[in-house]
């Protein structure tokens, strides 16, 4: 009973905080209280812990340079907010793999999530774009474009959840670095081929991505 006490008033503090600062929507915050609250329940206030910073460091990321972002005309980069459709794509993955008591696919699927999120948000700033299937150029914010702001940018996530994930859950930064940054290349090349021609959109890309994320880092630590 205490545990779960503690979860709702936890997760209600950090749900009621995020959208007061204007991190999340109201509904995201609700689906963010959810999410939050199930996690600490099944796995403990560590791994909610992380998630917290993904979304905070997430925020930073949006907010960096947002009046230039706004001039180009890309949907993830003109507002800092995060809306319920972002938490559910974002958050199934890390739920999933929490509920089955996955670590590093827990670990792995944020650190996607983060990487692409970074790389989407910083690497919009760059002229340097080009497709990832092609090499082509292409417009910055453009779905499937890479450059090397982004990539540093999208190793800078990855790496940033390695650390955080070795000092809180004490797991081996590796598999979360590569998941993270090979799951948001795997983003990439969605966007590049899939979302381009319609048949999925953005929030499905996200899930498959974030998943794919967890199963990378999962199978690296069996390497």
């Amino acid at each position: 009973m205490m545990i779960l006490i503690e979860a709702l008033v936890s997760c209600s503090l950090l749900a009621i905080i995020s959208w007061k600062m204007d991190v999340l929507t109201a509904p995201a915050s609700v689906a963010a209280f959810v999410i939050g609250s199930l996690i600490w329940i099944v796995n403990g206030p560590f791994w909610v812990l992380l998630l917290a910073c993904f979304m905070f460091i997430g925020y930073i990321g949006t907010k960096w340079k947002i009046d230039v972002k706004k001039k180009i005309s890309v949907e993830e980069s003109t507002t800092g907010k995060r809306s319920l459709e972002n938490i559910l794509a974002n958050g199934a993955s890390p739920a999933m793999f929490a509920i089955l008591l996955s670590p590093l696919g827990f670990v792995g699927s944020i650190s996607t999530a983060l990487s692409d999120t970074l790389a989407s948000e910083i690497g919009v700033l760059s002229d340097k774009a080009r497709l990832i299937t092609t090499w082509k150029k292409a417009d910055p914010g453009t779905n499937g474009a890479v450059s090397p702001l982004g990539t540093f940018a999208s190793a800078l996530g990855a790496g940033t959840m390695a650390i955080l994930s070795y000092f809180i859950l004490g797991l081996s930064p590796l598999p979360t670095f590569f998941g993270g940054f090979l799951g948001c290349q795997v983003d990439s090349l969605l966007g590049a081929t899939l979302e381009r021609r319609g048949f999925i959109n953005k929030s499905v890309v996200n899930l498959i991505a974030t998943f794919s994320g967890g199963i990378i880092a999962l199978i690296l630590s069996m390497l």
